[in-house]
């Protein structure tokens, strides 16, 4: 579901975040999730995790 991409976005209190294009049913959602791989100290507890945006509904 995750293709790579080369956006990157910086938050001052966060660090930089990368994103991922979802690909689901052959449909692209360009830079629909995003994560800090390597955030700032005073966002540790979110490195790693991925949020969704552009209409994302996750399921089981």
């Amino acid at each position: 579901f995750f293709k790579p991409s080369n956006t990157q976005s910086n938050c001052p209190w966060k660090g930089i975040a990368s994103y991922h294009t979802l690909e689901v049913d052959g449909s692209e959602n360009k830079d629909a999730a995003w994560y800090y791989p390597e955030a700032k100290h005073a966002a540790k507890e979110i490195e790693g995790y991925v949020a969704f945006w552009k209409g994302v509904t996750v399921q089981e």
